[in-house]
């Protein structure tokens, strides 16, 4: 078997390791917060065992999950971006149906034949604590913006809870996706004529996100064109505050980041993959304290 060291970007240290965990991406070694709070449980648990971040390159995404899927001690992990979309490509029909209606998985997990499997928490936990915070959206009409594999996730779950969604996006998948899942669809160039009529906005795209943490996906007239009631709710967590978020609390609108979204995911992800006799509640709240 190739020997992982050749197949990712960054230097990992497995060591004698029972077992390990790992997200995969183009760069989580720099920050990712699922590693903390996934051996934050395996330590409470005694367990030989480990989360390490993958950083891998485009070509070498396949070969990996390759290697991975060979490998048994390899118990499952999380998906970074870019890659949720071409690891369901890879999976094929080793998915659940809501990572097949997504088309997008966010975390991997052995199955009893063995073989590596996919699921998707990332629509299930952005709608859990969204709701958590602001309640019903039963009335809401909800604006996504991006459709990349989170924002299927979260497109998908706000969809059936909501008065009315829709995707704004630049890419014609996102009216596929939209046609997909019977809500409605237009281009970005589109999207100033529908602020006014937002309650919610939620960004899923990367913009505020690493080498665009500098940038807003909406501009300071467009957030002038949304009602006060506006809740602007940006997926990101790293910054905890992103400049489409700053910019919206001094316009006096509510905001919401992918922080706790983010550890909820890691709750399921987790028990995805780790066929753990701890409780859903134990799990988050030993996650919770990081």
């Amino acid at each position: 078997m190739i020997a992982l060291s050749s197949l990712i970007e960054n230097r990992v240290v497995l060591g004698n390791l029972e077992n390990y965990a790992a997200i995969i991406g183009i760069s989580p070694s720099n920050g990712a917060r699922s590693p903390k709070l996934w051996n934050s449980v395996f330590q409470d648990c005694n367990l030989n065992c480990k989360m390490i971040p993958l950083d891998v390159t485009d070509d070498k995404i396949i070969n990996l999950l390759s290697h991975l899927n060979q490998d048994q001690r390899f118990l499952g992990g999380a998906i970074a971006v870019p890659y949720k979309e071409k690891v369901v490509k890879w999976l094929g029909s080793r998915i659940t149906p809501e990572a097949k209606k997504i088309g997008a998985v966010n975390s991997l997990y052995r199955g009893l034949d063995g073989q590596l499997y996919g699921a998707n928490t990332d629509g299930e936990a952005s709608l859990a604590t969204f709701l958590n915070k602001f309640g019903s959206l039963n009335s809401k009409s909800i604006m996504i913006l991006g459709v990349g594999g989170a924002g299927k996730a979260v497109a998908s779950y706000f969809a059936n809870s909501s008065k009315s969604t829709i995707i704004i996006s630049r890419s014609k998948d996102g009216e596929k996706y939209a046609d997909k899942i019977n809500i409605n669809w237009d281009n970005w160039s589109q999207i100033d004529k529908y602020l006014k009529s937002i309650d919610i906005i939620i960004n899923c795209t990367s913009v505020g996100f690493g080498d665009q943490r500098m940038e807003s996906p909406l501009s300071e007239s467009q957030l002038e064109n949304l009602n006060k009631s506006t809740i602007v709710f940006d997926i990101i967590y790293q910054p905890l505050k992103t400049k489409l978020l700053e910019m919206a609390e001094k316009k006096g609108l509510s905001i919401f980041n992918g922080l706790e979204m983010n550890l909820e995911q890691a709750v399921l992800a987790y028990e995805y993959a780790i066929k753990s006799d701890k409780s859903l509640d134990k799990i988050r709240k030993i996650m919770s304290q990081i």
